[in-house]
């Protein structure tokens, strides 16, 4: 047996995040570090496993401000047809085989951690299909005696496949934590068995520390009391549509309709894109670059549009610049929540309706994506407008409550350092 010893420095290894094109993914990542450097000194360091392309992660370790961060890529589920994923893929599904090419990156970075971070935020759903990349990696990890830690997470449900619903709370029993981000899965994990090892925390990016953008980086000033509003293509696939039926220019054009709507309320518009791609369907500036060029000179208030290049805590100062804001990308949101900007939640999964109740005690703030119209938009926005002071005031007392909850989870690390491994 190998003991964890208080006086040892643990070492962190994360895995499952996507690459910082998503800024909800580096700010899961920027406030993990936090909780870690918090609880285990101001020099602790991790190794960061990012699911995604080579190109894209090695660019991103290049650029790395975090000088105790280092990534490394982990092969994406499937790939382009004939690739080495694309036909491990094929084979598990019609042969049954288990052929994981991201067990080959790991163990490529084998550097034997204190404990692994499973940091994908909802990958534990149905949200995007079964999770057996993840479950595979989390066995492999075990397998070498690692503990594996699901950490600020929002699970499941997995209500609508009972056979996969059974094996999935199993998996997630053997884990060494499960450290959900939000009542409603916590509630729904300890119903269906999953209680001994489950803890609530809040969203590691709720202590990401916002940073003030370097003069010009932006193009231009932040107007006084602006609307801020993400929107993105990801969400049309979640309107109640059979995904191939999806028309990504008719969600341009509804999304034109919906911020024409809210230039009513006379108020600057700033939009807000929070994750870039070379996937169209999954590219906020895609939708939102010809948004802006669609609208910009046919409304009677200012409306700009963030460029690219803008990280995730120069985003969340931008974001506490404005007066209310609209988002559809939860951690846009939580940018906006953990900085007392009144907000409101354009939802697609269990994550959205969640925090709304966590935050708000109240889904009043929480708009599904299938029930969103222009009109309800631009009503809600107003809403939030004339009452932003007694909001404002709400999230001051309730985000403190949830920053010491996110700081607490560092704690279960503390305690799982020091068990005895095989």
């Amino acid at each position: 047996m190998t003991e964890r010893h208080p006086s040892d420095t643990p070492s962190f290894l994360l895995v499952s995040v996507g690459s910082y094109q998503n800024r909800g993914c580096e700010a899961i990542v920027r406030g993990t570090m936090e909780i870690l450097r918090r609880e285990f000194g101001p020099a602790t360091s991790a190794r960061l496993g990012v699911v995604g392309n080579l190109d894209v992660v090695n660019t991103q370790a290049a650029a790395e401000n975090d000088l105790g961060l280092s990534s490394f890529a982990l092969a994406p589920p499937g790939g382009p047809r004939w690739s080495f994923g694309w036909c491990a893929e094929q084979a598990n599904k019609r042969l049954g085989t288990a052929f994981h090419p991201q067990i080959r990156d790991l163990r490529a970075n084998d550097q034997s951690p204190s404990v692994v971070l499973e940091v994908g935020g909802d990958n534990y759903s149905l949200d995007y299909g079964k999770p057996l990349y993840y479950i595979a990696m989390d066995r492999f990890l075990q397998s070498r005696g690692l503990p594996v830690v699901l950490w600020g997470a929002s699970v499941g449900p997995f209500d609508t496949d009972s056979k996969f619903a059974a094996r999935m709370f199993e998996h997630l029993r053997s884990l060494s934590a499960v450290v959900v981000r939000e009542r409603d899965s916590y509630i729904y994990l300890r119903a269906n068995g999953v209680s001994e090892n489950v803890h609530l925390m809040a969203d590691p990016a709720f202590v990401m520390k916002p940073v003030e953008p370097p003069l010009g980086k932006i193009g231009y000033a932040i107007p006084e009391g602006a609307i801020g509003i993400n929107l993105s293509p990801m969400v049309a696939f979640y309107r109640g549509q059979h995904p191939a039926d999806v028309d990504l220019k008719e969600w341009l054009a509804f999304c034109i309709k919906l911020v024409k709507s809210a230039a009513s309320l006379n108020r600057p518009i700033l939009l807000v894109p929070h994750v870039g791609s070379s996937d169209s369907g999954n590219d906020d500036f895609a939708l939102l670059n010809p948004l802006c060029e669609a609208v910009q000179h046919k409304v009677g208030v200012p409306i700009q549009v963030l460029p690219q290049g803008i990280n995730a805590t120069e985003l969340k100062w931008i974001i506490a610049r404005c007066a209310i804001f609209a988002g559809a990308r939860t951690h846009s949101t939580i940018a906006a929540f953990s900085s007392h900007v009144p907000t409101l939640s354009i939802g697609y999964s269990l994550k959205s309706k969640g925090l709304n109740r966590d935050i708000y005690g109240h889904l009043d703030h929480c708009i599904h994506v299938s029930e969103l119209t222009p009109e309800n938009f631009t009503e809600a926005l107003r809403v939030l407008l004339a009452n932003e002071s007694g909001i404002r005031a709400q999230l001051q007392i309730r985000v403190p409550e949830f920053q010491a909850r996110a700081w607490s989870a560092g704690a279960i690390l503390r305690k799982i350092c020091r068990t005895p491994l095989p």
